[in-house]
């Protein structure tokens, strides 16, 4: 559903800024003029290459992070695959805990299923394993990433933010299907919603 929204966004632009030469011809096949797009760059890996970002120290002050060691996960609905997302989830939840590792658990986007998602959360309640944010500023968040031992999920930053900063990725499911190459981002491993999967990833990382 995103990608529509995408395509429908490109077809109502009179000016396109993208980020890279695959992105033009991208453009160029939907039908949109050559001399209309601009490959600026990414602006979001300016911010993540700055020397102004907070130190980790910081992040963690703020946020009262008290790991020394810790993953990331992020996990938000996939709108075309609701009636799964129980079980989804729930084999999410289940292989973190049972890793038993450090995780910052970040909340989900507001897209239907989200409430799913977390209640599921509910069970990270008490255990001293799972520090649960509803959000973070992003130049922290970007701090806290570059710090942690590997992303856990299905959100973009995944597999755009992570590889910038050669940070393990565990991308889950088929969210993020399609948008990238498993032979050219050594970075990443895909695992479909099982937890036996997840843990063997998790493993390997």
């Amino acid at each position: 559903i995103d990608e529509s929204i995408r395509h429908a966004i490109t077809k109502f632009s009179h000016i396109h800024l993208v980020s890279n030469e695959e992105a033009k011809k991208r453009v160029i096949q939907l039908g949109e003029k050559e001399e209309s797009i601009f490959v600026i760059g990414s602006p979001d890996i300016d911010i993540m290459l700055s020397d102004n970002l907070p130190t980790i120290e910081q992040v963690k002050k703020r946020y009262e992070i008290n790991f020394e060691n810790y993953s990331i996960l992020m996990y938000h609905p996939v709108t075309t695959e609701v009636d799964q997302l129980h079980e989804n989830i729930r084999n999410v939840v289940d292989a973190v805990i049972e890793s038993r590792r450090n995780f910052v658990v970040i909340y989900p986007n507001n897209d239907e299923g989200s409430a799913i998602i977390l209640n599921e959360y509910k069970r990270f309640e008490g255990n001293i394993r799972f520090k649960i944010l509803p959000s973070m500023r992003f130049e922290y968040f970007l701090t806290l990433l570059k710090n942690c031992d590997f992303m856990i999920g299905n959100s973009s930053a995944g597999i755009r933010e992570t590889g910038i900063y050669g940070i393990p990725s565990i991308d889950i499911g088929n969210r993020q299907k399609g948008r990238y190459d498993l032979n050219k981002l050594k970075n990443i491993i895909h695992v479909d919603e099982n937890k036996n999967k997840i843990l063997e990833a998790i493993e390997n990382i």
